[in-house]
């Protein structure tokens, strides 16, 4: 049932040592790929940091210690020239990769990457100017266990049928 990884998903700022396999790499990213897009047109790529160096030059930039900690980071980007809403399918694409980690047992974060940020960023990967990104995701097992999310936490108060 896919609500399983949704209550199991928490945001994770502490990993394990334990190395991130490829193969949990790509399912991540397959998610991912299959989330969907605006006008179904899928031009959303992933740049996958695992090189501590690159990971520690993005912390210089980001300013959060996870970043350089985990044991892989993922970057979704969109091309703008061919994408139609490519923020909102980056949002989109990286929920599905979040959920995905989880069912994998590995913790995630959303790590927002604001302009200024991003234009170091952009220069550290390589970007090209017609890519856009919005976030980063750091990818591990998680340092500590945590509690799911429990029932207790929904608020059937935020429904509301027809109108607000």
């Amino acid at each position: 049932m896919v609500i399983e990884p949704i209550i199991w998903r928490r945001a994770i700022r502490e990993y394990s040592l334990e190395p991130v396999l490829e193969e949990s790499i790509i399912e991540i990213v397959k998610a991912a790929q299959f989330a969907p897009t605006a006008m179904n047109k899928k031009e959303i790529e992933f740049i996958v940091v695992k090189k501590q160096a690159v990971k520690d030059d993005l912390c210089g930039i980001l300013e959060q210690d996870f970043i350089k900690k985990a044991p892989v980071l993922i970057l979704p980007i969109a091309d703008a020239k061919r994408a139609l809403l490519p923020e909102t399918d980056l949002a989109i694409a990286s929920g599905f990769a979040m959920i995905q980690a989880a069912a994998l047992g590995l913790g995630t974060v959303w790590k927002h990457i604001d302009s200024a940020q991003g234009k170091k960023v952009r220069q550290i990967l390589a970007i090209p100017d017609n890519y856009v990104f919005i976030n980063i995701i750091p990818v591990g097992y998680p340092k500590n266990d945590l509690l799911d999310h429990s029932d207790a936490e929904f608020e059937a108060g935020k429904i509301h049928e027809d109108k607000f």
